[in-house]
C-alpha cells in the first residue's frame, strides 16, 4: 500500500520550503514518532487532521493510515465556528493540528500538536475499511463527507500512477490543498512510486514559487481551471523550466481554447497535458484524455481510467462510474461513520454526458444547474460554455426560475454580453443581468462559489 512509506528508505521523499529534505526512511521514522504521541486503545478511532501543505501534516496522514484509524483532513485555515461546528458533529477522539492554536471545549492537549476528546459519546462503532473522510464543500463548513476506504485510495492511486507513467523519478510540486482530493491524489500517487514531493504553500503567483519549482527540479505541474487561467496571464509557455514533463488539469471544465492552448505548448516543448474529470465521490479520477488525442479531443474529458467504465443511463443521460475507487457513501453525523459500502462500485455522478464510439465522454452540464425562464429549460454550465468560447474570457451564471445572472470580471464586457445572451437565446433583457465583479468568488479547490454567487440574487 502506498502508505508504507518505509520501503522506500534511501530515497528522497520530501523537499520542503519550510523543512529540512527528509528520506522515506526518515519520513518513517517520523510517522513512527508520530503514532507513539497517539494512546493506543486498541479500536479504530477517528482522527480530524487540520491541514496545510507541509511535511507535519504528511506525517500525521500517513500514521493515521498505517495504524489503521480514520482520518478527517480539513483545512487548518477553516474558519473557528465552521470547524466547531463539524467537531461538535463528529466528535473525533483526536484533533491534530500542526499549527492550530486554538483550544477546542471538551478536548485537552495531550502532545504539541494533538488534541485528546475528554469524554467520548459516539455509540456506533467505526466501519472497519473506512480509511479518509473529505468534505463535499470546501470552506463551507458542512457537515457532510464522503466516506473512502482503504482499498478506494489504493486503487486509484494506482490507476493514476499507471495512465501517468509515474516511476520513482518523479518530482511532484504542490499547487493543491492537502485536504483536496485532486491534491491528495497527486500525493497518493507519488508516495505509490517512490517519487519525491515538493512540498510548498506559496502560490503560482509567486517568484518564490518558479524559484523553488527550477531549483528543485519539479517534473509536474498540476492545477484546476482557474489556475490555468493564471499560467496563462503569466505567459508560462515561454518560461524556462527544463525539468518540466508533464502538467495536469482537472477540478472543472477548462475553456476548449485553454484546453488547445496549453496543448499547442506542450506538443512544441515535448512535454504531456493531461486534461482529467473526477470526483471526491471516486476519491479522485475517473477519465483522462491521452495526450496524443488531445488536439481532436479537446472538448472531451477523456476515457476512463484503468480498472474504471462509464455508461449513460437510458433516460436521464446521467453519467454513471463504476470502479474501486468509488467511496463507500456519504457521511453527515457521527453514527453515518458505522455505515459500510452502500454504493458497491457504481457512481451517479449527477453530470448529464455523451459518449462517442470511442469511449470519450462529454460532460454536457450538471443535472441540477438548471432553471427555467418562462417555461424555457436553461443549462447553466451551457450558457458558460457557449460564452467562454466566444469571448475567451471566464464567466459564471446562476440565478432562479425568474432571473438569469451572468457575472464576468470584465467590465467593458458588460455591453456586449448582454447583447450576445439576447440574441442567442432569444432572451428578453428583463429576464437576465450581466454583473462584473472584480474576481469571480471561488472555493479554496480552485472552483467557483455558485452559492456566494446565489446570495448576490435581487
Amino acid at each position: 500500500m502506498f502508505w508504507n512509506v518505509g520501503k522506500y528508505s534511501e530515497r528522497t521523499a520530501v523537499i520542503s520550503t519550510a523543512d529540512k529534505d527528509i528520506t522515506y526512511g526518515e519520513l518513517q521514522q517520523r510517522v513512527d514518532d508520530f503514532r507513539a504521541q497517539l494512546p493506543m486503545s486498541g479500536h479504530k478511532q477517528l482522527v480530524l487532521l487540520l491541514c496545510a501543505n507541509d511535511t507535519a501534516t504528511l506525517t500525521a496522514y500517513v500514521a493515521c493510515l498505517q495504524a489503521g484509524h480514520a482520518v478527517m483532513l480539513l483545512d487548518g485555515l477553516l474558519e473557528i465556528t465552521l470547524l466547531e461546528h463539524i467537531v461538535r458533529t463528529y466528535e473525533p477522539n483526536w484533533i491534530v493540528s500542526p499549527s492550530h492554536v486554538h483550544a477546542f471545549e471538551g478536548y485537552y492537549k495531550s502532545s504539541s500538536t494533538v488534541w485528546m476528546k475528554q469524554e467520548f459519546s459516539r455509540t456506533a462503532d467505526i466501519y472497519p475499511d473506512l480509511a479518509v473522510l473529505l468534505s463535499t464543500s470546501g470552506t463551507t463548513g458542512s457537515a457532510k463527507f464522503v466516506r473512502l476506504s482503504y482499498a478506494n485510495l489504493q486503487a486509484n492511486a494506482q490507476s493514476i500512477a499507471t495512465y501517468l507513467q509515474l516511476n520513482e523519478t518523479e518530482r511532484a510540486i504542490t499547487t493543491l490543498p492537502f485536504q483536496y482530493s485532486y491534491g491528495l491524489s497527486v500525493i497518493n500517487s507519488h508516495l505509490l512510486v517512490g517519487g519525491a514531493l515538493l512540498i510548498t504553500n506559496d502560490s503560482i503567483l509567486s517568484r518564490e514559487f518558479w524559484s523553488f519549482f527550477k531549483d528543485q527540479k519539479a517534473t509536474s505541474l498540476s492545477g484546476v481551471p482557474y489556475t490555468y487561467q493564471m499560467l496563462q496571464r503569466l505567459r508560462f509557455g515561454q518560461m524556462e523550466l527544463p525539468s518540466l514533463r508533464y502538467f495536469t488539469q482537472a477540478g472543472g471544465r477548462l475553456a476548449p481554447n485553454l484546453v488547445q492552448s496549453f496543448q499547442n505548448m506542450a506538443v512544441e516543448s515535448g512535454r504531456r497535458f493531461y486534461v482529467m474529470y473526477g470526483q471526491t465521490e471516486a476519491t479522485a479520477r475517473m477519465s483522462y484524455v491521452p495526450p496524443n488525442r488531445l488536439a481532436e479531443k479537446a472538448d472531451s474529458v477523456g476515457i476512463a481510467i484503468p480498472n474504471g467504465t462509464f455508461r449513460l443511463d437510458e433516460v436521464s443521460s446521467e453519467l454513471i462510474y463504476e470502479g474501486p475507487n468509488v467511496m463507500l457513501g456519504y457521511a453527515e453525523t457521527g453514527e453515518d461513520l458505522a455505515k459500510g459500502d452502500e454504493l458497491g462500485g457504481t457512481l451517479h455522478t449527477g453530470d448529464l454526458a455523451e459518449i462517442d464510439d470511442e469511449g470519450y465522454v462529454y460532460i454536457k452540464g450538471r443535472m441540477k444547474r438548471f432553471i427555467k425562464l418562462f417555461g424555457l429549460r436553461m443549462n447553466l454550465d451551457e450558457i458558460e460554455r457557449q460564452i467562454e468560447v466566444k469571448f475567451s474570457l471566464p464567466v459564471a451564471c446562476t440565478g432562479g426560475d425568474d432571473l438569469l445572472l451572468i457575472f464576468t470580471e470584465d467590465e467593458s464586457k458588460i455591453a456586449v454580453l448582454t447583447e450576445y445572451v439576447r440574441q442567442l437565446y432569444k432572451l428578453h433583457v428583463s429576464s437576465f443581468s450581466v454583473k462584473a465583479l472584480p474576481n469571480l468568488p471561488r472555493l479554496e479547490n480552485g472552483k467557483m462559489n455558485y452559492l456566494k454567487l446565489k446570495d448576490m440574487m435581487p
